[in-house]
Order: C-alpha cells, then sequence, then structure tokens
C-alpha cells in the first residue's frame, strides 16, 4: 500500500514536533555520513537525522510544477513533493532549534539534491521554490555569501553553466574527482563525488591490494589539493570498506545502512 502525499504531510508534521523526542541521548553528529537512497525509506528525512547524517540525497523528479521526490516517474501523482517531503520540516526543526538544524551546534546539513527530469527545466524549477526558503540556506548575492544551515548541492548533471553565471545563487553543485570538474571553481563546486565501482574490485575481504590503495590516495589527494572534499558512491556497506575510506582521508561516505554506519563511526572516531 502507497502512502499519499496528505498522509506524508500529516507524518512529517507530526513527527517535527516530536524531533528532539527521537534523538537519543548519545546522539553523535556524523560528519563523513552521507544519507543515500531516500527513496527506500518510509521517514527519511528523520531517519537520517536521528542517526546524525549531515548530507542527506533527494531524488526530485518534475511533474506539472510539483517537485516530486522519487527516483523514477513512476506513479508520480502518489509522490510527497519535496517541501512537503523535507523543506517545510526543516523548516520547522530550524525554528525549535533556534536556527541550526541540529541542537546546540552550528552544524550545516548538506542536502544534496539530484536531478532526475530535464536538466535545464528542473533546475529553474527548483529555483523558483528555493526562493521562498532562503531563511534556511546558504545562497550567493554577487561576491556576497549569506550563511544558512542549510547547504544545497545539486547533482546529476545540473546545468552547471547557468549556475555558475547566476548573480543570485542559491545552489553549490556537485562534481567528480576526474575531467571536467577541475575547470571550476571550489566556492561553486566544494564536493567531488566518484563511483567506487569504477575504480576499486576491492569489498571489504583481507587487505585492499596494494595498486588500488594507491588510486585511493591519488583520488582524494586530487581533490584535496583544490580543496574539494570527496564522496564515493556505489561502495560496499562493509565496516572493512568504510574504515579503509576513512583512514585515507576520504570526506564522505554514501550509506544505506544508516544504524550500521552510525555504530561504527562511533568506534572508529574513539580508535
Amino acid at each position: 500500500m502507497k502512502t499519499s502525499p496528505i498522509i506524508f504531510l500529516l507524518i512529517a508534521g507530526f513527527i517535527s514536533l516530536n524531533y528532539t523526542y527521537m534523538i537519543a541521548q548519545d546522539f553523535i553528529i556524523l560528519h563523513s555520513g552521507h544519507s543515500h537512497n531516500d527513496y527506500t525509506r518510509e521517514q527519511p528525512l528523520y531517519d537520517a537525522l536521528k542517526y546524525g547524517y549531515t548530507s542527506i540525497e533527494v531524488d526530485v523528479f518534475l511533474q506539472d510544477n510539483r517537485l516530486v521526490v522519487t527516483h523514477d516517474d513512476k506513479k508520480l501523482n502518489e509522490k510527497p513533493a519535496i517541501e512537503e517531503l523535507y523543506l517545510n520540516p526543516l523548516r520547522s526543526i530550524i525554528e525549535q532549534n533556534g536556527g541550526t538544524v541540529f541542537k546546540n551546534d552550528s552544524t550545516q546539513l548538506v542536502l544534496m539534491v539530484d536531478l532526475k527530469s530535464d536538466k535545464e527545466v528542473t533546475y529553474y524549477a527548483l529555483r523558483s521554490l528555493f526562493e521562498k526558503y532562503l531563511d534556511i540556506i546558504e545562497w550567493h548575492r554577487g561576491e556576497e555569501v549569506i550563511w544558512g544551515p542549510i547547504k544545497v548541492l545539486l547533482t546529476g548533471g545540473p546545468p552547471i553553466d547557468i549556475i555558475e553565471k547566476e548573480q543570485t545563487r542559491y545552489f553549490y553543485v556537485d562534481g567528480a574527482v576526474d575531467q571536467w570538474s577541475e575547470d571550476y571553481p571550489v566556492n561553486l563546486m566544494p564536493r567531488a563525488s566518484t563511483n567506487y565501482r569504477n575504480y576499486f574490485k576491492w569489498y571489504g575481504k583481507g587487505e585492499m591490494p596494494e595498486s588500488e590503495e594507491a588510486e585511493l590516495k591519488r583520488l582524494i589527494e586530487k581533490a584535496h589539493l583544490v580543496g574539494r572534499k570527496v564522496r564515493f558512491w556505489g561502495c560496499p556497506n562493509k565496516t572493512e570498506v568504510w574504515e579503509k575510506l576513512l583512514d585515507e582521508g576520504a570526506d564522505w561516505i554514501n550509506v544505506d545502512d544508516l544504524k550500521g554506519f552510525n555504530e561504527f563511526y562511533r568506534s572508529w572516531i574513539n580508535k
């Protein structure tokens, strides 16, 4: 049975009022965990926040002027809009916490929006929508940066050349470690994302081969040299892989097992 957009909105409103209650007493902020595959969870925003994730991925598809949270174009009328599932609840949380996503902590939340429909048309729809949320996002007015508790990062092939020329810019852009991303400044493209499986066959059994370890170091160093943070996606959800990536300096790791990574990260930072 599918949940209707109205039910999603009612659930989101109820949970936002009880957000503080949801967080465990031993809550910890995960500075390296990226919550992936939001569409697989009933409560993607709250599941990520209650485990301390500071980067969340949202897949959107434009349909009849609605930015629908979905991974594909199936049954779009049954899917919730991004403002219902994310933006309005986040605004409530930020108001409740006195201006931050995380209570008593100014760590910004990176909301990474993956464009699943026509890139340029979807970008302009997102731009129009986020004009209503300038009170909670970081944005640029010329050379001035107006701080906000949320940084919005576009991925999935956004029209970067259009975005770069905007005098009033609401978004950052996700790039790649190699090739074209080198041509863009860090204040536009702060993150470099790479498919783990394009480079590595090691899935956590035994030691990582020396050749793959050297390649891992190269990718991370290349991004860090210009000031970008590195995100690996498509990597196995295994503690051995997570540990190796973090030990070598990876900044962000795509995570599907939210609770498992939270438990691993606690032990890793105390190592």
